[in-house]
């Protein structure tokens, strides 16, 4: 006989505490001026001012995390209990039948129970699977619940195995449906989008929106705008709101601008969403011979929260197509592959949030050996928006990946990131890729990526192209192979558009004199309120090469006197060492910014002048006084 799940009679003392705490955590009291506070992404909250009490937060985050575990979605829901179906968790019975008549029994609403063992490993031989009924009905408000003990470990060595799916049609992916054209260009930011035809979605719906772009990693001249790869393609997931016509209106925004004249704009349905799922408290283990881990598909509205994923060839945790997923308390070990997906892969997502997950010990890997060929990526971002990731921390310790890279990620905020001892050759420690834009990093931590001078890597690198208008405040950059921070110019059809990229404040040190601590090769780049120091050749450097960083901000930095920042004046040979560099600059009493023609330093040998625009007005800056102010120079012939 089947548990029922406990009836709560309380949700509605639940509530009122919730709204309690609430109007105890947030204070709305009256401005000190005009537009005081600043509201999300720009937002202006005119006339009023949010006032935060710490403790009160932290108790409406704990009395929120408890409600969403503690009440049931259906008073009729059924714990399904594994060993009631035969399972035996002793770490030697093969579980995976019993296991499978327990999947086949949930109803939506249903939890799937692993209680603890003596031995709490529950072995299986082949994918588990949870995404439909036997009716076709969708298993919406699911529980995944390892009781904190259970572990699920899988002995499959197929390629291309999965431990757990959620979702989609059982193959790791979310199910689609056609791709119907934009009738028209919606612009970034924009509300609603419309159709060629009809998309056949209605309010509360999920929608991916792709397109191509020109420049992406295998493109050639002169350029395919409609094109893309698995590196240059963009896309995200957006909830609908409501429908008229062939006209859709989403809850948030677009996060891009859809063109399908240009890049081939799309739009698809995402088919039979789970929404109201929960993993929680359990470990996923692969036994070094799995492929993949845990993989939700077309997922909404769920959360994950207190899992282990490890010993896998390719990626342990694995999100396809969803919306409004949190990820929190995660760890990932050995796992991560360049053949076979990042340690951590999340894939055309909508407002993703994580809070809390630890990357370590990811695969070494060697040549020529199947998924594990070449080293192991860590944490994997692509084709997603809107999305918030708090106290990530990524180890790479002895892997050969880059532990932390971007792709057509756009919107996204990056709270307390820290990426690390990725020590070989050509791997950044952050790696923002192709269309990567409009992303914030705070307090970002950087420290012993990558190994050698003159290779190209840095420790923030943006690569690919139109990585553009991301902003990194109070970062920490040190002890990183090459360059500590780089806006590249390096694209497959030398376009260099990676521009109007901002740094706020942190420390930048080198690691060698070799080459400078932070080299621009893109237009409109703000660099204020930095401590940079050495060892470097210089400090900053604004090149020409292959696109002169024009319109830069350099402004009011630090630069550490005796840390061994060179001013040699040899010739070399990497290019963004250059002896002339373009900059702009505004006359007091001009109305227009002006371009300047290129400007030998040399010949300004104790006055650097950047221009900055704040407040409504044109700011002059002059760093004569700064005792390593020589080190901005350019080398001579």
């Amino acid at each position: 006989m089947e548990t029922k799940k406990l009836e709560v009679p309380m949700i509605e003392t639940f509530q009122n505490l919730a709204r309690s705490l609430y109007s105890c955590a947030i204070r709305i009291v009256s401005s000190r001026g005009k537009n005081h506070n600043r509201g999300k992404r720009g937002e202006h909250l005119a006339g009023t001012s949010v006032r935060l009490n710490p403790a009160y937060l932290a108790r409406l985050f704990a009395c929120l995390t408890f409600c969403l575990i503690s009440i049931p979605s259906s008073a009729n829901a059924t714990i399904r209990n594994v060993q009631t179906y035969g399972a035996k968790g002793d770490g030697t019975t093969n579980d995976t039948a019993a296991i499978n008549s327990a999947i086949s029994a949930l109803q939506p609403g249903d939890t799937l129970l692993f209680p603890c063992t003596a031995n709490s490993t529950y072995l299986i031989t082949a994918q588990l699977t949870i995404s439909q009924t036997s009716g076709g009905v969708p298993l919406s408000n699911v529980t995944v619940d390892g009781s904190s003990c259970a572990i699920i470990r899988d002995t499959a060595s197929a390629t291309g195995s999965i431990i757990m799916v959620i979702g989609g049609s059982g193959n790791g992916n979310p199910n689609y449906g056609p791709a119907v054209p934009f009738y028209a260009p919606a612009n970034e930011l924009a509300a609603s989008f419309t159709t060629a035809s009809l998309l056949g979605v209605t309010a509360g719906e999920y929608v991916r929106l792709q397109q191509g772009g020109k420049d992406y990693s295998t493109d050639t001249a002169p350029g395919h705008d409609t094109g893309c790869d698995l590196t240059g393609c963009r896309w995200e997931v957006a909830k609908v709101a409501s429908v008229s016509g062939n006209t859709i209106t989403v809850t948030r925004v677009l996060h891009d601008t859809y063109d399908p004249a240009v890049n081939g704009a799309v739009a698809q349905k995402i088919l039979n969403p789970l929404t109201g799922v929960t993993v929680q408290n359990i470990t996923i283990d692969g036994n070094g011979t799995t492929t993949y881990g845990l993989d939700l598909a077309g997922v909404a509205e769920s959360t994950v929260s207190g899992v282990t994923a490890k010993n896998v060839q390719g990626a342990a945790i694995v999100s396809h197509g969803n919306f409004n997923v949190g990820w929190s308390n995660i760890t990932v070990t050995g796992a991560g592959s360049e053949q076979c997906a990042s340690a951590v892969w999340f894939d055309s997502q909508g407002n993703l949030w994580v809070d809390g997950m630890s990357i370590s010990n990811e695969n070494l890997g060697a040549p020529g050996t199947g998924c594990l060929g070449n080293g192991a990526f860590g944490f994997e971002l692509v084709g997603s928006a809107n999305g918030t990731i708090s106290n990530l921390t990524v180890d790479a310790a002895l892997a050969s990946g880059r532990p932390f890279k971007t792709t057509a990620a756009r919107w996204n905020t990056f709270n307390s990131l820290t990426v690390k001892n990725s020590a070989s050759p050509y791997n950044n420690g952050i790696s923002l890729q192709y269309y990567s834009s409009h992303n914030t990093f705070c307090y970002c931590v950087v420290t012993n990526n990558g190994s050698g001078i003159n290779n190209g890597n840095a420790g923030i690198n943006t690569f690919g192209n139109f990585n553009q208008y991301n902003a990194f405040n109070h970062c920490t950059v040190s002890g990183n192979g090459n360059i500590q921070f780089y806006i590249s110019g390096y694209d497959a059809l030398a376009l260099a558009q990676d521009g109007h990229n901002t740094v706020n404040g942190g420390t930048f040190t080198g690691s060698n004199s070799s080459v400078v601590v932070m080299g621009i090769q893109g237009d409109g780049t703000f660099i204020s309120g930095a401590t940079i120091s050495g060892p470097g050749s210089y400090g900053i450097y604004l090149d020409t090469s292959p696109r002169s960083a024009n319109n830069a901000c350099v402004n009011n930095n630090t630069f550490v006197a005796n840390s061994s920042l060179g001013d040699q004046r040899q010739r070399h040979q990497r290019p963004w060492f250059r002896k002339q560099l373009q900059w702009s600059e505004q006359q007091p009493d001009s109305g227009s910014l002006q371009a300047a023609p290129a400007v030998d330093y040399h010949s300004r040998e104790s006055c650097f002048i950047a221009l900055c625009f704040q407040a409504g007005f044109w700011r002059w800056s002059s760093v004569n006084s700064l005792p390593e102010a020589k080190h901005l120079h350019a080398p001579a012939d």
